[in-house]
């Protein structure tokens, strides 16, 4: 049962540091998505919840429009500590609200999701200058996504959600991260994907954050074979795996007309659409470590 709530806020634009991204808006505190290696589980000790991660959600409310000369042709990332098409903004619509204030300012709008709901605004989207939706995939195998990802879309929602948006001439990127070694099949979601997709970014799994042991207990019981791989790479700290991974992604990016981007051990920029340098916004929180993008 998620514990749903609303509450007040000032603004819901933050600065961001995350490169490529200079406001960063989180229409929601929490995520009900209960992705297993969710990294955004520190924004828990930010609120006042007792609930577990994934079992409550604060719908933000702000009276105060977002203002069209701060955001004016500024890069604006939805979102990086909570999924902006949660299966809550069905009913609450605070991100379409949002939207068009967005189409209002004319802002450059990097979207990341795990939800099909995107589709429900493309007519919004359609009137954004260069508006990014991405699309995030740890893996394409349907029976993992229901242990790992529980409370996204299907992987055959998030295709088909794809294909439209592609074809209402949005463009569309793929965020395979993060991969979970030995168990994402990284191919398999270029191949599944490609069709619709004009860029894909890959991050490896970070293990630092407070979903490590939850993380490492669902490896014992499912993939018990994998222990000794996990213990490699997140133990003893080596990086064979991360290396050879990223060489076998850019000779296949060579050899297909695709574009890649390897961010492992890197800090990666949301989109590179968005040629920015500068120390742009955060909403990372104190005790981030991740790095990965801020998603959700």
């Amino acid at each position: 049962m998620i514990r749903v709530t609303t509450v007040p806020v000032k603004t819901y634009v933050s600065k961001s540091k995350i490169p490529g991204a200079e406001y960063v808006i989180n229409p929601y505190i929490g995520c009900p998505h209960k992705c297993l290696y969710c990294y955004a589980e520190f924004m828990r000790k930010f609120s006042a919840h007792r609930e577990p991660w994934g079992d409550f959600l604060d719908v933000k409310i702000c009276e105060n429009p977002l203002p069209p000369s701060q955001l004016f042709h500024r890069n604006v990332l939805l979102s990086s500590v909570t999924d902006p098409y949660n299966p809550f903004e069905k009913k609450y619509e605070v991100t379409r609200r949002l939207l068009e204030q967005l189409v209002a300012c004319q802002a450059y709008v990097s979207i990341l999701t795990k939800s099909a709901l995107a589709t429900r605004d493309i007519d919004l989207l359609m009137q954004l200058p260069g508006c990014e939706v991405a699309f995030s995939f740890s893996t394409v195998d349907e029976t993992v996504r229901q242990l790992i990802e529980p409370g996204t879309s299907s992987i055959d929602e998030k295709i088909d959600a794809l294909k439209t948006l592609h074809h209402a001439g949005i463009s569309t990127a793929i965020m395979a991260a993060p991969l979970l070694p030995g168990i994402s099949d990284w191919k398999a979601i270029v191949e599944r994907t490609a069709p619709y997709v004009r860029e894909f970014r890959f991050d490896s799994l970070n293990m630092k954050g407070t979903f490590q042991r939850k993380l490492m207990d669902f490896i014992d019981v499912h993939y018990s074979h994998l222990l000794p791989l996990y213990n490699e790479i997140y133990l003893q700290g080596k990086h064979d795996y991360w290396h050879k991974l990223q060489q076998e992604i850019e000779t296949y990016g060579e050899k297909h007309p695709i574009d890649v981007k390897v961010f492992f051990g890197k800090e990666s920029s949301f989109s590179s659409r968005l040629n920015t340098t500068e120390e742009t916004s955060s909403a990372h929180m104190p005790g981030t470590e991740s790095s990965q993008p801020q998603l959700f």
